[in-house]
């Protein structure tokens, strides 16, 4: 594995079993981005692991965009278990990548995301309007345990 793909070093890891399948089930994630004023901000976000790094929708005009434009700099992380023995935590850039589909026609998307869309009460055509801008996390450094 290359030196510059740090999350899919991490995760071949005989230990890493835990993140491998949280980033495949879990429905969300938290990132924090930094606001002009040096502000974290913390969001929940629906995400996907895409080879190495992660994409997610957003709606145009959120605080978490506008943050990104002042600094590309993000950490995510995923919940832990309830005693905190395994974690996943992953900083890195993030960019809008206009490559990736609209969430509607994605099709790992539509099938992680179709069954808590339904829960959330969304529906996917009218959400994928609303979080019509997406956006790749290319990790740099992750911290597993």
């Amino acid at each position: 594995m290359p030196d510059d793909d740090p999350l899919a070093t991490a995760l071949e890891r005989n230990d890493a079993a835990w993140a491998r399948e949280h980033l495949e089930r879990d429905v969300v994630a938290w990132l924090t981005t930094v606001s002009p004023t040096g502000r974290v901000q913390s969001s929940v976000i629906s995400f996907l692991y895409d080879d190495g790094t992660l994409f997610f929708y957003s709606q145009p005009s959120t605080p978490k965009v506008r943050n990104l434009a002042h600094s590309s700099q993000v950490s995510f992380h995923l919940q832990s278990d309830p005693l905190g023995d395994h974690w996943l935590v992953i900083e890195g850039t993030a960019a809008i990548d206009t490559a990736i589909a609209p969430m509607d026609v994605h099709e790992h998307y539509g099938a992680k995301y179709a069954g808590p869309h339904e829960h959330w009460g969304l529906d996917f055509t009218r959400t994928a309007l609303d979080f019509s801008l997406p956006i790749r996390i290319r990790p740099t450094r992750v911290r597993l345990g």
